[in-house]
């Protein structure tokens, strides 16, 4: 099934207040866009909301926490009903943290785990049905760089991310045959919050709004999992092949 046009998308994105969801957000915004869009933060949302029907598009916010199955899966039912058809949804919100092991805390792990696999699942599990139904549709999740090799202080991290490339290349299996696109989408390091406070060098950084623009043409192209910018594609046969003491350390 061929993704429709910009200009006849219905497109539901979480973590959309910020970095690349609200970057995908602006790239999109335009008449005969249907935006849903999801975040924690209400003001944030209501000041992008403003910006993008100023631009013609149709908005739909919603304030919940991706970890809230129940929240997450009623803004996308809404947000079908509202907008009558469901094109694409990308599970863009996450959250990078250091594992901190020296404290012996499980919590800051948990959370990493909690927003950046089950937020994927809370996110994209409700649409399946509705696409099914309407004939096909895409889905999306933010992986990384990160998860194709294990990184000293990011395991939590790094483990989260590849859980969601195994996560949608499991899907991909079933959903595709149903005429549902599933791709998986794996950044270097971008330009946002989360990476502004990193103390250490990171090569190739790019800004959200080119991430954005880098995702929209994987999409329209139907990749399965995307590395970008290109540059990375060439990083990560090398390492997964780079010995371990010559790996980054973050913590």
């Amino acid at each position: 099934m061929a993704p429709p046009a910009r200009s006849d998308r219905a497109v539901f994105i979480s973590g959309a207040s910020a970095g690349i969801g609200q970057a995908l957000a602006e790239a999109l915004a335009a008449p005969g866009v249907t935006l849903g869009l999801l975040a924690r933060r209400r003001d944030r949302l209501s000041a992008l909301q403003q910006r993008l029907e100023a631009r013609g598009a149709r908005v739909f916010p919603y304030s919940a926490d991706v970890r809230e199955a129940r929240a997450v899966g009623e803004a996308v039912r809404a947000f079908h009903r509202a907008a009558g058809r469901l094109s694409l949804v990308v599970a863009n919100a996450g959250i990078s943290e250091s594992d901190a092991l020296s404290r012996g805390d499980p919590s800051v792990m948990s959370d990493v785990i909690a927003t950046n696999v089950q937020g994927v699942i809370h996110t994209l599990a409700p649409a399946i049905p509705l696409m099914t139904a309407q004939g096909g549709g895409q889905l999306a999740a933010l992986g990384s760089v990160a998860g194709f090799r294990g990184l000293s202080g990011k395991g939590a991290y790094c483990a989260s991310k590849a859980a969601v490339k195994t996560l949608m290349d499991s899907w991909r299996l079933h959903l595709e045959p149903l005429g549902i696109r599933v791709t998986t989408l794996c950044p270097g390091w971008v330009h946002s919050e989360l990476t502004a406070k990193n103390p250490y060098p990171m090569p190739f950084i790019m800004s959200a709004e080119r991430a954005a623009q880098e995702i929209l043409r994987a999409l329209e192209q139907g990749r399965r999992t995307y590395v970008f910018p290109w540059q990375m594609r060439l990083v990560v046969p090398l390492l997964r092949a780079v010995p371990d003491r010559f790996l980054p350390k973050y913590e």
